[in-house]
């Protein structure tokens, strides 16, 4: 719960005591994902082949959903507008970086993908990094890396779990939930995801950190 404040802080409510978990979180990505992508996307990819099922393909369809850039921002546009309406700083506050977060976590999703052109699990030079490069205008089976709906997921995730942190688990959960449905559904390897989840909070990290905030006032 936000009391009400009489002063500004540099980051606001959104951004605190952040810093060494994300920064920890982004290198052990980093560290971690040369080892995904020797020797366990290749392993993943065969097992899910094998247990994907009519069922759980419907299901992975509809979480996946969830991670779209533009279901992401739409989820951030009416926390914003409800915030706005109903006179709820905090809302108006979360709702507002949650897009900017998403737009920011996107544009560098992508920029990421047309660089590295790697190969989607289903293509023919599957897993491959720069099979196309430059990729840009190759198609989409050629974009695998980062994952770009683990990136607006986790983005969003982030600055939720800023404004809400009694919620974090359910918003990390949730975009977890989003990243394993890319793997599920063969649309990207494990190591995609986990370094789209590693963009997403970078992204939404930056937002937060760097944002001119207003006081937020009032109560949830």
């Amino acid at each position: 719960m936000l009391r009400s404040q009489n002063y500004q802080t540099p980051s606001g409510s959104l951004a605190q005591s952040s810093d060494r978990k994300v920064l920890g979180y982004i290198t052990a990505s980093l560290v971690v994902l040369p080892f995904l992508i020797w020797y366990i996307d290749g392993s993943v990819k065969g097992f899910i082949l094998s247990v994907q099922s009519e069922w759980g393909l419907r299901v992975a369809t509809a979480i996946t959903a969830m991670g779209y850039g533009l279901a992401d921002a739409a989820i951030a546009g009416m926390l914003l507008v409800i915030g706005l309406k109903a006179g709820r700083p905090r809302e108006a506050l979360a709702g507002r970086l949650g897009l900017f977060a998403v737009v920011v976590s996107s544009l560098s999703g992508q920029l990421f993908k047309h660089l590295f052109c790697r190969a989607r699990p289903l293509t023919e030079k599957s897993g491959q990094f720069f099979s196309e490069f430059p990729c840009l205008g190759k198609g989409a089976g050629f974009i695998s890396f980062p994952s770009g709906h683990a990136v607006t997921a986790f983005a969003l995730a982030f600055v939720l779990a800023r404004a809400y942190p009694r919620y974090m688990l359910l918003f990390y959960g949730l975009a977890g939930l989003v990243a394993l449905s890319r793997v599920y559904l063969a649309k990207h390897f494990p190591s995609d995801v986990v370094a789209g989840a590693a963009v997403g909070i970078l992204a939404g990290w930056i937002v937060c950190r760097f944002a001119a905030f207003s006081p937020v006032h009032g109560h949830t």
